[in-house]
């Protein structure tokens, strides 16, 4: 099967670095979910046939939990 989505990181400047290209949206997806820098950056999935783009934003982080009072 061709390589449809093409995924974006972008950089600290505002710029995007392709990464790599999968078959599928959930392939794709799971790339960004895997890369080590994926808690901190967006990354954007094109369709290569329909040009539809979808940007991911890095998830919330928790709040941070101290045993210090």
């Amino acid at each position: 099967m061709e390589a449809t989505y093409d995924v974006f990181r972008r950089e600290i400047d505002g710029s995007f670095t392709w990464i790599g290209a999968k078959e599928s949206f959930a392939r794709a997806r799971e790339m960004v979910i895997q890369d080590p820098v994926a808690h901190d950056r967006e990354f954007l999935i094109v369709n290569a046939l329909t040009g539809i783009r979808t940007l991911i934003e890095p998830p919330e982080r928790p709040p941070v939990v101290s045993s210090l009072v």
